[in-house]
């Protein structure tokens, strides 16, 4: 089980500059230019990037995690 939270989440893309407010929601946004340059200045910094491969990841939505449906799923409580 993970220790991330959704604030966690939140004030990550926030800091980021990758969440918007569109059409009454708030939306994760991000340009191909933006994760470029990213990627690019953690090269020059010479900081290791951290990748995640999604065969490792498991998610249930909130909404089922408390109908008991598919069981906790990762990302502890909210």
């Amino acid at each position: 089980m993970t220790g991330i939270k959704t604030e966690d989440i939140i004030s990550t893309l926030q800091s980021l500059n990758m969440i918007r407010f569109w059409k009454g929601q708030h939306v994760v946004f991000v340009m191909q230019d933006f994760l470029k340059k990213y990627m690019s200045e953690q090269k020059r910094k010479k900081k290791k990037l951290r990748l995640c491969d999604g065969k490792y990841l498991s998610w249930v939505p909130h909404a089922e995690r408390k109908k008991g449906g598919a069981g906790s799923g990762a990302g502890g409580s909210d």
